[in-house]
Protein backbone atom coordinates (compact mmCIF):
# COMPACT_ATOMS: atom_id res chain seq x y z
CA UNK A 1 0.00 0.00 0.00
CA UNK A 2 1.34 3.53 -0.84
CA UNK A 3 0.36 6.75 0.88
CA UNK A 4 0.90 10.36 -0.21
CA UNK A 5 1.74 12.72 2.64
CA UNK A 6 2.52 16.42 3.15
CA UNK A 7 -0.55 17.60 1.20
CA UNK A 8 -4.14 18.36 1.92
CA UNK A 9 -5.28 15.11 0.29
CA UNK A 10 -4.25 11.57 0.98
CA UNK A 11 -4.90 8.73 -1.46
CA UNK A 12 -4.33 5.08 -0.81
CA UNK A 13 -3.62 2.84 -3.78
CA UNK A 14 -2.64 -0.78 -4.14
CA UNK A 15 0.56 -1.29 -6.13
CA UNK A 16 3.64 -3.45 -6.21
CA UNK A 17 6.05 -0.53 -5.58
CA UNK A 18 6.30 3.29 -5.50
CA UNK A 19 6.82 3.64 -9.29
CA UNK A 20 3.71 1.56 -10.02
CA UNK A 21 1.74 3.62 -7.50
CA UNK A 22 2.90 6.94 -9.09
CA UNK A 23 1.96 5.64 -12.55
CA UNK A 24 -1.55 4.73 -11.36
CA UNK A 25 -2.03 8.15 -9.76
CA UNK A 26 -0.70 9.94 -12.89
CA UNK A 27 -3.12 7.92 -15.04
CA UNK A 28 -5.90 9.22 -12.81
CA UNK A 29 -4.74 12.84 -13.45
CA UNK A 30 -3.04 13.27 -10.09
CA UNK A 31 0.46 14.58 -9.37
CA UNK A 32 1.51 13.18 -5.99
CA UNK A 33 4.08 15.11 -3.94
CA UNK A 34 5.39 12.01 -2.26
CA UNK A 35 4.60 8.32 -2.18
CA UNK A 36 5.24 6.30 0.94
CA UNK A 37 4.62 2.60 1.52
CA UNK A 38 2.31 1.82 4.42
CA UNK A 39 2.66 -1.94 4.33
CA UNK A 40 0.06 -4.68 3.95
CA UNK A 41 -3.42 -4.17 5.48
CA UNK A 42 -4.88 -6.24 8.29
CA UNK A 43 -7.07 -8.12 5.82
CA UNK A 44 -4.05 -8.86 3.61
CA UNK A 45 -2.13 -10.28 6.57
CA UNK A 46 -5.13 -12.30 7.67
CA UNK A 47 -5.60 -13.68 4.15
CA UNK A 48 -1.95 -14.65 3.88
CA UNK A 49 -2.05 -16.37 7.25
CA UNK A 50 -5.13 -18.34 6.32
CA UNK A 51 -3.54 -19.29 3.00
CA UNK A 52 -0.45 -20.60 4.83
CA UNK A 53 -2.65 -22.59 7.23
CA UNK A 54 -1.31 -20.80 10.25
CA UNK A 55 -4.68 -19.66 11.55
CA UNK A 56 -8.01 -21.38 12.31
CA UNK A 57 -11.13 -20.60 14.25
CA UNK A 58 -10.66 -21.32 17.95
CA UNK A 59 -12.38 -24.45 19.27
CA UNK A 60 -14.79 -23.91 22.11
CA UNK A 61 -14.35 -26.44 24.88
CA UNK A 62 -17.05 -26.03 27.49
CA UNK A 63 -15.67 -26.55 30.93
CA UNK A 64 -17.54 -27.81 33.97
CA UNK A 65 -18.50 -24.95 36.28
CA UNK A 66 -16.33 -24.64 39.35
CA UNK A 67 -19.27 -25.38 41.68
CA UNK A 68 -20.51 -28.36 39.67
CA UNK A 69 -17.93 -31.09 39.94
CA UNK A 70 -18.10 -34.00 37.53
CA UNK A 71 -20.08 -36.84 39.18
CA UNK A 72 -18.01 -39.76 40.25
CA UNK A 73 -18.70 -43.43 39.56
CA UNK A 74 -20.03 -44.02 43.07
CA UNK A 75 -22.56 -41.23 42.69
CA UNK A 76 -23.74 -42.60 39.35
CA UNK A 77 -24.06 -46.11 40.82
CA UNK A 78 -26.09 -44.78 43.75
CA UNK A 79 -28.41 -42.91 41.41
CA UNK A 80 -28.95 -46.06 39.31
CA UNK A 81 -29.78 -48.11 42.43
CA UNK A 82 -32.19 -45.42 43.59
CA UNK A 83 -34.01 -45.47 40.25
CA UNK A 84 -34.18 -49.28 40.37
CA UNK A 85 -35.97 -49.18 43.74
CA UNK A 86 -38.69 -46.80 42.54
CA UNK A 87 -41.16 -49.59 41.45
CA UNK A 88 -40.75 -51.38 44.79
CA UNK A 89 -41.27 -48.26 46.87
CA UNK A 90 -44.30 -47.33 44.76
CA UNK A 91 -45.84 -50.79 45.25
CA UNK A 92 -45.19 -50.68 49.01
CA UNK A 93 -46.83 -47.25 49.20
CA UNK A 94 -49.88 -48.46 47.25
CA UNK A 95 -50.26 -51.51 49.52
CA UNK A 96 -50.03 -49.26 52.54
CA UNK A 97 -52.78 -46.98 51.21
CA UNK A 98 -55.04 -49.97 50.46
CA UNK A 99 -54.49 -51.34 53.95
CA UNK A 100 -55.27 -47.95 55.47
CA UNK A 101 -58.50 -47.68 53.46
CA UNK A 102 -59.62 -51.14 54.56
CA UNK A 103 -58.86 -50.35 58.19
CA UNK A 104 -60.85 -47.13 58.01
CA UNK A 105 -63.75 -48.93 56.27
CA UNK A 106 -63.79 -51.57 59.02
CA UNK A 107 -63.85 -48.87 61.70
CA UNK A 108 -66.71 -47.05 60.00
CA UNK A 109 -68.68 -50.28 59.54
CA UNK A 110 -68.22 -51.19 63.21
CA UNK A 111 -69.20 -47.72 64.38
CA UNK A 112 -72.21 -47.50 62.09
CA UNK A 113 -73.35 -51.12 62.54
CA UNK A 114 -76.38 -50.25 64.79
CA UNK A 115 -77.58 -47.56 62.37
CA UNK A 116 -77.12 -49.89 59.38
CA UNK A 117 -79.06 -52.68 61.13
CA UNK A 118 -81.88 -50.27 61.99
CA UNK A 119 -82.00 -49.07 58.39
CA UNK A 120 -82.22 -52.66 57.14
CA UNK A 121 -85.10 -53.37 59.53
CA UNK A 122 -86.96 -50.27 58.40
CA UNK A 123 -86.52 -51.25 54.75
CA UNK A 124 -87.79 -54.77 55.46
CA UNK A 125 -90.86 -53.40 57.25
CA UNK A 126 -91.58 -51.04 54.37
CA UNK A 127 -91.36 -53.89 51.84
CA UNK A 128 -93.66 -56.05 53.95
CA UNK A 129 -96.10 -53.17 54.28
CA UNK A 130 -96.16 -52.71 50.53
CA UNK A 131 -96.82 -56.43 50.02
CA UNK A 132 -99.64 -56.41 52.56
CA UNK A 133 -101.20 -53.32 51.00
CA UNK A 134 -101.02 -54.95 47.57
CA UNK A 135 -102.74 -58.06 48.87
CA UNK A 136 -105.37 -56.07 50.73
CA UNK A 137 -106.06 -53.97 47.64
CA UNK A 138 -107.17 -57.06 45.68
CA UNK A 139 -110.83 -57.87 46.31
CA UNK A 140 -111.83 -61.36 47.34
CA UNK A 141 -113.17 -63.82 44.79
CA UNK A 142 -116.71 -63.40 46.12
CA UNK A 143 -116.36 -59.63 45.96
CA UNK A 144 -115.06 -59.81 42.39
CA UNK A 145 -117.88 -62.12 41.36
CA UNK A 146 -120.55 -59.86 42.86
CA UNK A 147 -118.98 -56.82 41.27
CA UNK A 148 -118.90 -58.51 37.86
CA UNK A 149 -122.53 -59.75 38.08
CA UNK A 150 -123.64 -56.19 38.79
CA UNK A 151 -122.04 -55.09 35.51
CA UNK A 152 -123.27 -57.90 33.25
CA UNK A 153 -126.30 -57.33 31.01
CA UNK A 154 -129.45 -59.28 31.90
CA UNK A 155 -128.97 -61.81 29.11
CA UNK A 156 -125.31 -62.51 30.07
CA UNK A 157 -124.13 -64.90 32.77
CA UNK A 158 -120.89 -65.62 34.61
CA UNK A 159 -119.57 -69.07 33.69
CA UNK A 160 -116.17 -69.16 35.49
CA UNK A 161 -113.64 -66.95 37.26
CA UNK A 162 -110.06 -67.68 38.37
CA UNK A 163 -107.46 -65.57 40.17
CA UNK A 164 -103.81 -66.68 39.95
CA UNK A 165 -101.15 -66.02 42.59
CA UNK A 166 -99.47 -63.43 40.38
CA UNK A 167 -102.72 -61.41 40.28
CA UNK A 168 -103.90 -62.53 36.84
CA UNK A 169 -107.70 -62.68 36.69
CA UNK A 170 -109.45 -64.86 34.08
CA UNK A 171 -113.18 -64.49 33.48
CA UNK A 172 -115.52 -66.52 31.25
CA UNK A 173 -118.88 -64.96 30.44
CA UNK A 174 -121.76 -66.38 28.32
CA UNK A 175 -123.55 -63.74 26.29
CA UNK A 176 -125.54 -63.51 23.05
CA UNK A 177 -123.96 -60.13 22.25
CA UNK A 178 -120.18 -59.71 22.91
CA UNK A 179 -120.26 -56.04 21.88
CA UNK A 180 -122.85 -55.23 24.52
CA UNK A 181 -120.72 -57.13 27.07
CA UNK A 182 -117.69 -55.03 26.25
CA UNK A 183 -119.68 -51.82 26.66
CA UNK A 184 -120.93 -52.93 30.07
CA UNK A 185 -117.45 -53.92 31.32
CA UNK A 186 -115.92 -50.63 30.13
CA UNK A 187 -117.86 -48.79 32.83
CA UNK A 188 -115.65 -50.42 35.55
CA UNK A 189 -111.91 -49.53 35.80
CA UNK A 190 -110.96 -53.06 36.85
CA UNK A 191 -113.01 -55.15 34.43
CA UNK A 192 -112.71 -52.58 31.67
CA UNK A 193 -108.94 -53.21 31.62
CA UNK A 194 -109.42 -56.92 30.87
CA UNK A 195 -108.58 -58.02 27.34
CA UNK A 196 -110.46 -60.60 25.35
CA UNK A 197 -108.42 -63.71 24.50
CA UNK A 198 -111.05 -66.00 22.97
CA UNK A 199 -114.64 -66.74 21.97
CA UNK A 200 -116.47 -70.06 21.75
CA UNK A 201 -119.97 -70.57 20.32
CA UNK A 202 -122.27 -72.70 22.50
CA UNK A 203 -125.12 -75.05 21.56
CA UNK A 204 -127.62 -72.51 22.84
CA UNK A 205 -126.66 -69.95 20.17
CA UNK A 206 -124.68 -67.90 22.68
CA UNK A 207 -120.96 -67.10 22.86
CA UNK A 208 -118.54 -67.82 25.69
CA UNK A 209 -116.19 -64.84 25.93
CA UNK A 210 -112.89 -65.29 27.84
CA UNK A 211 -111.16 -62.21 29.26
CA UNK A 212 -107.99 -61.89 31.29
CA UNK A 213 -105.88 -59.21 32.96
CA UNK A 214 -103.95 -58.34 36.11
CA UNK A 215 -105.79 -56.94 39.08
CA UNK A 216 -102.61 -56.12 41.08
Amino acid sequence: MLRRSGASEIRIVRAEDAAAARARLAAAGLDPVSIEPIGPSLFDMLGERIARGGWRFPRLRPAWPARLARPSGAVLTGAALLLATVPFTTAIGAWGLVGLDRWQAARIAKRQAPAIAASVRVAAVERARDDVEAVMAVPSMSGLAGRLRALLPEEAGLVAMALAENGALTVEVETPDPDRLRTALAADPLFGALREIGQTRTEGATIDVILTGRVR
